[in-house]
């Protein structure tokens, strides 16, 4: 089993899907409220009107498990399910027919039972991982290839995707398998120009100084919002000037340039920061970068990574119909809004961070370990977004953060967030924490985060227990 097996499947379904269109059925695609969800629902959408069949679209805030239930009243003819966990297969696959669904997700499932997922594209069930391999609009996108001859003036949104689920894993943050077959389609059709360079530009015409001064995609703890640095750091890279003695634009440089410049940023690292290991930086910082050649050069939906940020914030504010317009196509006012999005929440994140980490007592750093109180400044409204900006930066990629937050009636949330390069871990932590906390108050996120409501009265006990907890996890 491998990919001519995905892809032959994928044929099959695409006929099954071209049959529902060309008959006038009325079609739903439900979608996880994720970039990779909102980019499969678009593709879907595209080509679906694209062949003049009859669709909607929908992308639940709450839990498909909360919502099934009332869209499987509305009774569609055809549904089609986009970047959900398989864990709802089995009940979909109860209440509906079984010739009038299909199921694109990318998460890891066996095949057991072939009544149950002959609807179902999966790259695990053919041997391919969902993990680094293809995304869900990948798969999406593969599907209608098949059969919308437009297809092709929306290759670039499967790398976008591929981006949010940070599957760029190959040598210098290269795409692979599925994914690099896909790209090198938009390369052929001019759509997309893969470059390799810095990782850290959501506007390509700002002067380089510019953007590693308010570099947020990776953030760097003692460059990012530090002028002197960021001048300091580029002098070291002796770049050429034009004859006006202006240092280039970003769009400008080359790759020799960009890699002097990444040579600068380590050393300067090196002496004045707690960066552990200098692989985390090229890890992070340089490699490909995927420029959208048809967006226009001064917006931020320029390259792969500022768009996929443009989608993400737009779901994070509950403006997933903004996020959709985005990705069929639609300009004009848009982009005004999109502007406004991403310089609200760039202006919100500096804020932040310069509360937090300003206050020596809200922030302990020892190099493995990272505590953040976030009280008065963090919520359950904006912590997510926080985390997540943690989670990409330069600074933090190999520590298990810890993060305090107000919870409602008197009660604190503490979230432990292991981090991509980070050895902590977390199932073990997860297990010690147990036996000192009641399991019902302890809730798993995802496989890197874990979540626990701790009363005001218990919070100094339970704060001493969790440091010794990580201290005895470190030494083990």
């Amino acid at each position: 089993m491998g990919a001519r097996e995905l892809k032959n499947n994928l044929f099959i379904k695409s006929q099954k899907l071209l049959k529902e269109i060309e008959q006038k059925r009325d079609i739903i695609i439900i979608t996880n409220s994720t970039v990779d969800g909102i980019i499969s629902g678009a593709i879907l959408l595209k080509s679906i009107f694209n062949n003049k069949g009859n669709a909607t679209i929908r992308y639940p805030w709450d839990k498909i498990e909360n919502t099934i239930d009332e869209i499987m009243h509305e009774k569609h003819d055809y549904y089609i399910f986009a970047d959900f966990n398989s864990i709802i297969i089995e009940k979909i696959n109860k209440i509906l027919d079984h010739n009038n669904f299909l199921f694109i997700n990318i998460d890891e499932i066996t095949k057991v039972n072939n009544s149950t997922y002959e609807n179902i594209i999966n790259p695990w069930l053919y041997n391919i991982s969902g993990q680094t391999e293809i995304s869900s609009a990948g798969l999406a996108y593969l599907l209608v290839r098949n059969f919308d001859r437009n297809s092709s003036n929306i290759s670039h949104l499967p790398i976008i995707a591929a981006i949010s689920k940070e599957q760029n894993i190959g040598e210098g943050k290269s795409l692979i398998s599925l994914n690099n077959e896909i790209l090198q389609l938009s390369l052929k059709l001019n759509i997309i120009e893969q470059r390799k360079r810095l990782d850290i530009s959501e506007k390509e015409t700002a002067p380089i100084t510019n953007i590693l001064e308010n570099n947020i995609i990776h953030y760097i703890k003692e460059i990012t919002w530090n002028k002197d640095a960021s001048l300091t750091i580029i002098r070291d890279a002796h770049l050429p000037i034009d004859k006006d003695k202006n240092v280039k634009r970003f769009n400008e440089l080359n790759e020799k340039e960009f890699a002097s410049i990444y040579e600068s940023i380590v050393n300067y690292l090196q002496e004045n920061s707690k960066i552990n290991n200098i692989q985390t930086i090229k890890d992070l910082l340089f490699g490909y970068s995927y420029i959208l050649i048809n967006e226009e050069n001064e917006g931020f939906l320029k390259n792969a990574r500022s768009f996929e940020k443009a989608i993400d914030l737009c779901i994070k504010m509950q403006k997933s119909g903004l996020a959709l317009s985005l990705c069929l196509g639609d300009r004009g006012k848009i982009l005004k809004d999109i502007h406004n999005i991403i310089t609200k929440y760039n202006n919100s994140i500096k804020i932040t961070c310069s509360q937090l980490f300003g206050e020596k007592w809200r922030f302990y750093d020892d190099k493995e370990t990272i505590f953040i109180n976030g009280e008065g400044i963090l919520n359950t409204d904006n912590v997510s977004t926080f985390i997540s900006f943690l989670e990409k930066s330069v600074s933090f990629a190999d520590r298990l953060i810890c993060l305090r937050i107000p919870d409602l009636d008197e009660y604190y949330k503490f979230i432990l967030i292991k981090t991509r390069f980070c050895n902590f871990d977390l199932n073990s932590l997860k297990e010690k924490i147990q036996q000192i906390l009641d399991k019902d108050i302890i809730q798993i996120s995802d496989i890197n985060k874990v979540e626990m409501k701790i009363s005001d009265s218990n919070l100094e006990d339970f704060l001493s227990n969790i440091k010794k907890i990580i201290l005895n996890e470190k030494i083990s």
